[in-house]
């Protein structure tokens, strides 16, 4: 077996028949408030933090056992937290920005303190962390209350969430196929309203796909950004911290609260050294002469119908709007993957869980464990990488002198269903290339008449602020 068909094997993940139970009900209570009406209900009083705990614990409870979204569900803890924050209340809320009350899920790649963390492996499965990873403290310190950890394909490694230790999550719009992954316990929790937002991580794709998927948005800051501290990830040159919320806005104001003023686990600032409500961009028109680049080449091939028809009017949308729209020629071909990618991912995993899978390989899936089959990419060979990756990255940069954001699908297809068949690669196909090149990416869900599809917008690394700026004035 070839290096790419083992990393495809490893994405694709075991193919698991089930029977779907039929889509995720409706209702209009109070979990269908985004971040900002939810922020905005807490600060004139109507609704109280208990209240919507309550009522989103009461939501997983029904939710979940048809979803299995959560591994981890920390009721107990998250009315302790809600019932601190009702007793603060005293004082007026300063800003838009302090997430004082608001309801959220981790990943369960992330650590949290007191609170088992098994990144959906039997590998830590009873690892209960000291600490809180970055985001988790900085989002904490802004007031948000933890109602659990979401499923997770296993140790992040692929985009399906079938987990063979943990059940598969089922996408809220057909159950009978993935959400995607490995975030897709976030994704899912997110649409399926058993919480406010979500965090999630991003190696290849992890928090975008199972956005475009579920039909939410997936937003993955600049490489850097935010702090991998406290990440059981694989693939330090490659992973993203990401947030899975209901609209650009929500992504937006989950963002600022995670950066604070730094992003290092060791400096991490007081909540009252967050931005404040002044310094958060009001909805606003789309910026004039902002230069769109469609990158059809590569990103636009092989489309399923209905993912090409909602990307078409996406851009039609932006033309409508006073943009500037043009083809461009993005870096990148069905080579590139094989020379800046796949090495680093490989010899980066092989060093993360190598020795692990040695001592104890019963404590891996069958999929995963086959991963070990392949070679290790010698030292020179990941060095190669590491410089072809940085001359890709300079190309990235200088197409940014040309244009403003980058657009295309965000996946190629609909979600597969969960029997199969799972495309792994082509699910990663558009989402791996800006993972790549450290750059910020969003997954915007676009109209469709039968199953999600999501939008993907590119910015140039570091403007983050830019890119949501443009995301939310056109589609908000």
């Amino acid at each position: 077996m070839t290096r790419r068909e083992l990393i495809t094997a490893l994405l694709a993940g075991p193919f698991v028949g089930m029977r779907a139970v039929g889509a995720a009900s409706q209702n209009t209570d109070i979990t269908s408030l985004t971040v900002a009406q939810a922020i905005a209900q807490l600060a004139a009083r109507t609704i109280t933090p208990l209240q919507l705990t309550d009522a989103y614990l009461e939501r997983i409870a029904t939710m979940n056992p048809s979803l299995n979204a959560f591994i981890t569900v920390t009721a107990d803890h998250a009315r302790a937290q809600a019932r601190r924050t009702l007793q603060n209340r005293s004082e007026p809320l300063r800003t838009l920005l302090n997430l004082s009350g608001i309801p959220i899920a981790h990943k369960d790649l992330l650590e949290t303190a007191g609170i088992r963390t098994t990144a959906g492996s039997h590998l830590f499965d009873e690892y209960i962390p000291r600490t809180n990873a970055a985001v988790v403290q900085q989002l904490e310190r802004a007031g948000a209350v933890l109602l659990g950890k979401t499923n997770t394909h296993e140790l992040g490694g692929g985009v399906t969430t079938i987990n063979p230790f943990y059940g598969t999550t089922r996408n809220p719009v057909d159950l009978s196929r993935i959400p995607g992954g490995s975030s897709g316990g976030s994704a899912v929790a997110v649409v399926a309203r058993m919480c406010a937002a979500a965090t999630g991580s991003d190696t290849g794709g992890s928090v975008r796909i199972p956005a475009a998927f579920c039909g939410c948005v997936g937003f993955k800051p600049t490489y850097g950004r935010i702090s991998t501290a406290g990440l059981l990830g694989s693939c330090p040159t490659f992973d993203h911290i990401g947030f899975l919320t209901r609209t650009v806005e929500d992504a937006e104001i989950l963002f600022r609260a995670a950066l604070g003023t730094q992003t290092t686990s060791s400096s991490l600032p007081t909540s009252s050294s967050l931005p404040t409500s002044s310094s958060l961009p009001t909805r606003s028109a789309l910026p004039s002469d902002v230069r769109v680049g469609v990158a059809r080449a590569f990103f636009f091939d092989e489309l399923e119908s209905s993912v090409a028809s909602s990307v078409d009017a996406a851009i039609a949308r932006f033309r409508s709007r006073g943009a500037v729209v043009a083809d461009i020629a993005f870096p990148v071909d069905s080579k590139t993957m094989a020379r800046v990618f796949d090495p680093i991912v490989v010899f980066e995993i092989w060093s993360r869980f190598g020795a692990d899978w040695r001592a104890t390989p019963s404590l891996f899936s069958k999929s995963f464990a086959e991963f070990f089959n392949s070679e290790r990419p010698t030292v020179p060979e990941y060095e190669s990488a590491q410089a072809a990756l940085k001359s890709y990255q300079a190309e990235v940069d200088r197409l940014f002198d040309r244009v403003d954001v980058v657009l295309t699908p965000t996946v190629p297809i609909t979600a597969p269903l969960i029997a199969g068949p799972i495309d792994g690669a082509r699910i990663l196909r558009n989402t791996w290339p800006f993972n790549a090149a450290g750059t910020p990416a969003i997954s915007i869900p676009l109209p469709n008449t039968n199953l999600p599809v999501g939008l993907q917008l590119i910015g140039r690394r570091g403007q983050d602020e830019k890119l949501l700026r443009i995301a939310r004035s056109t589609f908000p």
